[in-house]
């Protein structure tokens, strides 16, 4: 490396999750260097860039509070650390999300025909409630647990419409055939991820990187799944805020359909005494 690219890298090796916390721009500044040196460090790793870079280093669970097993005479600190990982991964969105990407994808949504969200296992329960909540916003929002009726669904958009995957690990076949399916009819694609070199990022055509560290007991990633929630209510709110009084008419709408299906409080003022 040049003496530039060693003052980085050295940085980088002596507290990667301090790194991941700062901006490219941070980072040059700390350094005494200069955002291409950064970049150019980064395409040396074979990296796509910056961002990528932070996020490998919270996927290598630089960044968390628990990433690995935990002592079983330890059970007392258990939940601490596990809510700990949690905010953590949550925090981390802040610095691998790229900002202009999520304002194209608020735009497209805001914008699209149709709406299909995909998901497979963990994933799924994100994607059905991305569809719920813009269902309420009046959006024709889609999502279906088949895998096969998300095929078709994909399939049958058109240009305009838009696909909106979400993945923790960005390699699950069913949700890339659906996303292939949704690109050969010229509709738009996102991703909500946590890898920025997984074979989904490479097939949408904006990615929200989203997401922390899996680690023992913790079955598919569940503080990266809450980290994605966060992102879809991003979305949901960015997109409603382009145009406030349509989403007021339609949550309007929702909320007086809902209140005929809820008990009218205070009910448990009406219980019967006891004695």
């Amino acid at each position: 490396m040049t003496p530039k690219l060693a003052i980085v890298a050295e940085e980088i090796l002596a507290d990667p999750a301090m790194v991941v916390r700062l901006s490219v721009s941070d980072l040059a500044q700390r350094t005494g260097t200069s955002m291409s040196t950064i970049v150019r460090l980064c395409q040396e790793l074979g990296l796509r860039g910056f961002q990528d870079l932070k996020l490998r280093l919270a996927a290598e669970g630089t960044a968390t509070g628990f990433d690995g097993p935990f002592d079983a005479d330890d059970r007392e600190s258990v939940l601490s650390k596990v809510l700990a990982s949690t905010v953590d991964a949550i925090s981390h969105t802040q610095h691998t999300l790229d900002k202009a990407s999520f304002n194209q994808v608020a735009e497209r949504l805001f914008r699209a025909g149709t709406i299909i969200f995909l998901g497979a296992g963990a994933s799924a329960a994100v994607a059905f409630d991305a569809a719920f909540r813009f269902r309420t916003l009046g959006f024709r929002a889609e999502f279906h647990s088949d895998s096969h009726m998300q095929l078709t669904a994909a399939r049958f958009l058109r240009p305009g419409d838009v696909a909106m995957a979400i993945s923790h690990s960005g390699s699950t076949r069913e949700t890339l055939t659906a996303i292939e399916a949704a690109s050969s009819g010229g509709a738009h694609s996102a991703a909500i991820t946590t890898f920025a070199r997984s074979p989904l990022a490479e097939s949408v055509d904006l990615v929200l990187l989203a997401g922390g560290t899996e680690s023992e007991f913790r079955i598919a990633a569940v503080s990266s799944r809450l980290a994605h929630l966060a992102v879809v209510d991003a979305l949901f709110v960015a997109v409603a805020n382009l145009q406030p009084e349509r989403a007021r008419a339609a949550q309007g709408l929702w909320s007086e359909m809902i209140a005929e299906h809820r008990l009218s409080p205070p009910w448990a003022a009406r219980r019967e005494p006891h004695g």
